[in-house]
């Protein structure tokens, strides 16, 4: 063998190509990151997505009850409608009001229809700012193939890094009260990073691993699902919740329902589920394959003892309970499965569980902001300072926010589009902030975020006069408020502080 030359196998690369190549991993790293608090944020506003949607339309009648036969009214009507308008949903849903909920609403893919206690219809019952909300958080306004996907890995992503920041700090639990808040900047972030993320350690993973499983599971069912039964995502389907054609024959076996009041099918199931549930009450009645001879009624039902959202009861012709889907007493898989959602968003132990998700939904995203920080206070530390990075950084945070108020109120004021607002104000305010000096950024993002978040009560008001401070409407707003005070000062804080730091500077450096 010749003896080596001493020479390396690879070419030498150029300066230049390394230096790009290593900022483009480090743009990869914090669009990752971008991501991670834009999904952390939303979905903790999303937590309160049932007191947004009544917030929306503050107008429309709330009950605690709706009979059996004023549902069937609403729905006889709904019907007549779709006709009129020539839309043609393959899924209606009738929503019956609850706690948490307490409204009488028609949703289908084209229109939201609200009716009064006695299934009159009151007005549109259009909720598009929550859908706007709720779809950024679960896929980022994509395709919803493409967007559950990229959530789905992003929340087992998530899982890695709690479970890897956890096993990174031995002394987790001894030092789960110590905060350096007096010393520098870099070392306060540092603690309150690792604090909030011990403290809230199981909320985390919990939040963490029911959004992978949803997400990774609703990818199994759109994508692996198909391919195991040649492209044919129908009978993927139908493994699962059953055949449509062989449950529609099944149903009309039972002939016609007796009464002669509107759908009375519709009212001779809610009254049979009250009967042999009674302690199962109903969530929303869906009917599949709309408008069709294979038409299928089901009806969703708490159930207060469990975890789980709701059982589905399917119902024949007649109105008699026919099936279940078994997520109440079936497989451990579609019980755990249909317990993902309430742990996820909170969805269990009323408005002080929500209270506690968003306390904690704020410290995650905290976490993912002094996360990236963190990561460039050390770099600056090692002398690779990043100050345009730093800047686009703390613009992207503080605009998330704005962006989100100022994309509802242009809506509610005007019917402009959100997401278009949204997307286009969040990337021309970041790249912005690359040319605004960080400390300036820091009090004055905050600020406008707060202000930001002012404007929307106002458009609110504004939109709905009086209405906008009942019940379903007030509340809200007052949140808002209190949110955009909270900002304001948090600004007006940081300016004082920054404005206290430069004259001690001067002082030093005097004559």
């Amino acid at each position: 063998m010749a003896p080596s030359s001493g020479k390396p196998i690879w070419p030498r690369v150029p300066s230049g190509f390394v230096k790009g190549q290593l900022l483009a991993h480090k743009l990869l790293g914090l669009t990752l990151a971008a991501v991670m608090y834009l999904v952390c944020l939303t979905g903790t506003v999303a937590v309160f997505y049932a007191e947004f949607e009544r917030w929306e339309q503050p107008g429309i009648p709330e009950m605690t009850h709706a009979s059996p036969e004023a549902v069937g009214r609403a729905v006889a009507f709904a019907r007549e409608h779709i006709s009129a308008e020539g839309a043609s949903p393959t899924d209606v849903y009738v929503i019956t009001p609850s706690p948490e909920m307490p409204r009488l609403i028609v949703d289908y893919e084209e229109d939201v229809l609200a009716f009064d206690e006695n299934g009159d219809y009151a007005g549109s019952g259009a909720h598009e700012l929550t859908h706007f909300l709720t779809e950024l958080h679960y896929a980022l306004h994509l395709p919803w193939q493409i967007g559950f996907i990229v959530i789905g890995i992003l929340g087992v992503l998530l899982v890695a890094l709690i479970v890897g920041g956890a096993l990174a700090l031995p002394r987790i639990f001894r030092d789960a009260f110590m905060l350096r808040l007096g010393g520098s900047r870099r070392l306060s972030r540092v603690d309150i990073h690792n604090r909030l993320a011990v403290w809230g350690l199981p909320f985390y993973l919990a939040v963490a691993i029911s959004g992978a499983v949803m997400g990774l599971g609703m990818v199994a069912i759109a994508v692996a699902g198909p391919v195991m039964f040649s492209g044919d995502s129908g009978r993927a389907m139908a493994t699962l919740y059953g055949d449509p054609a062989a449950l529609a024959a099944q149903a009309h076996r039972a002939g016609p329902a007796p009464g002669r009041e509107p759908e009375a099918r519709i009212v001779s199931a809610l009254k049979n589920l009250a009967i042999e549930r009674p302690g199962n009450p109903p969530i929303y009645v869906g009917l599949n394959q709309f408008g069709t001879d294979d038409e299928i009624l089901s009806i969703a039902a708490g159930h207060p003892d469990r975890l789980i959202y709701g059982e589905t009861y399917r119902f024949d012709s007649a109105g008699g309970l026919m099936s279940t889907d078994g997520y109440a007493d079936g497989e451990a898989g579609k019980q755990v499965l249909a317990s993902m959602f309430r742990v996820h968003a909170g969805a269990f132990g009323g408005i002080v569980v929500k209270c506690i998700y968003l306390a904690l939904g704020l410290g995650l995203s905290f976490i993912c902001t002094t996360g990236v920080d963190i990561w460039l206070a050390k770099a600056a530390s090692r002398g690779r300072d990043h100050p345009g990075i730093q800047s686009a950084w703390t613009s992207f945070v503080w605009a998330t926010p704005a962006m989100l108020a100022m994309a509802a109120s242009l809506y509610m004021l005007w019917r402009i589009p959100p997401e278009p607002v949204f997307w286009t104000g969040l990337l021309v305010i970041s790249l912005g902030g690359i040319w605004v000096p960080q400390q300036r950024l820091h009090w004055i993002a905050p600020l406008i975020a707060g202000l930001a978040t002012l404007v929307l009560p106002v458009a609110h008001i504004i939109r709905f006069d009086s209405d906008a401070m009942t019940v379903s409407g007030g509340a809200v707003n007052i949140g808002w408020v209190m949110t955009a005070l909270i900002l304001i000062v948090l600004g007006l804080r940081n300016k004082i502080t920054a404005d206290r730091g430069q004259l001690s500077v001067l002082a030093q450096s005097g004559p």
